[in-house]
């Protein structure tokens, strides 16, 4: 009570209510000298310093113990800013080990947004797999041919290309949320390879490999274009954000603004000529 105070009543203010706590006043209390001065009533009816009973000392410890799953815990937080939260961690993880060695009936769990973020991680190490899985057999379901589909498949590194240049450019830092983004490029980059393929393989029936190659690039630099600005405009706004809650969205926001046109501009000048080189022989032929 002297030092922290206690709940002497309450006090009621509508429909909120607040303790009503007593302790002594700062100048009583604001060393060890005077707190040792505090009397304490003795069953005899005197008073004696509190000292005389008592070993006054400046610890360091917790305010407050938590409790869960019928443990006692210790929660450290700390913020992470101008890095990425994975390496942080791991840096974090191994001073800790360096330095720290718990007790055998004690345990140490890096928990929280760390704790989220490898679960997320697990969880994409499934689904971008799965994701490629998927588009080669619809590119394969829609070509009908294996070296058309690894022709349209040669596109897709352009993705990481696109995204990671565009992070790069901005100093935004590789997160969950921009690992999301490259599915949504390697969605429209597989869009582009089949309308550059599709229109360079019908021009192939009637003239030369370079002149259909050329003139199958120029026919579709329209609707290439429009893919890439219609998704790029789109997210403009998120991507210039800095209102609470952009930290999340952001780094989406750049991965595909970015990524597109990047990947637009490799579609229209790598493509070809990866496509150039596939089938050169069959035009010799």
């Amino acid at each position: 009570m002297a030092i922290g105070g206690t709940a002497a009543t309450k006090f009621y203010e509508e429909d909120r209510m607040f303790d009503v706590r007593l302790r002594f006043q700062k100048e009583s209390r604001d060393n060890a000298e005077k707190i040792g001065d505090i009397l304490i009533p003795s069953s005899s009816g005197k008073k004696i310093p509190l000292r005389e009973i008592a070993t006054i000392e400046y610890i360091t410890g917790p305010a407050f113990i938590y409790r869960e799953g019928g443990s006692r815990y210790i929660a450290v937080g700390f913020s992470i800013e101008g890095r990425d939260l994975g390496s942080t961690i791991a840096e974090a993880k191994s001073i800790v080990d360096e330095n720290i060695s718990l007790p055998k009936q004690n345990k140490m769990v890096w928990a929280g947004e760390f704790e989220s973020k490898e679960r997320a991680t697990k969880q994409l190490a499934v689904i971008v797999p799965a994701v490629l899985v998927l588009i080669l057999f619809l590119l394969y379901f829609n070509f009908g041919s294996v070296k058309d589909t690894l022709v349209a498949a040669s596109t897709i590194p352009f993705a990481f290309i696109g995204g990671f240049v565009s992070l790069w450019i901005t100093g935004t830092i590789f997160g969950i949320s921009a690992g999301i983004g490259f599915i949504i490029l390697f969605g429209v980059n597989t869009i582009n390879s089949i309308i550059l393929i599709a229109v360079m393989k019908e021009n192939m029936r009637k003239m030369k490999l370079k002149e259909a190659i050329n003139e199958g690039v120029y026919s579709r630099i329209r609707p290439i274009v429009m893919i890439a600005l219609m998704g790029s405009m789109g997210l403009f706004p998120a991507a210039l954000s800095t209102s609470m809650g952009s930290e999340i969205q952001k780094p989406l926001a750049i991965m595909i603004v970015g990524g597109l046109l990047i990947c637009m501009v490799l579609s229209l000048t790598v493509l070809p000529q990866i496509f150039y080189w596939s089938f050169r022989k069959d035009s010799e032929k």
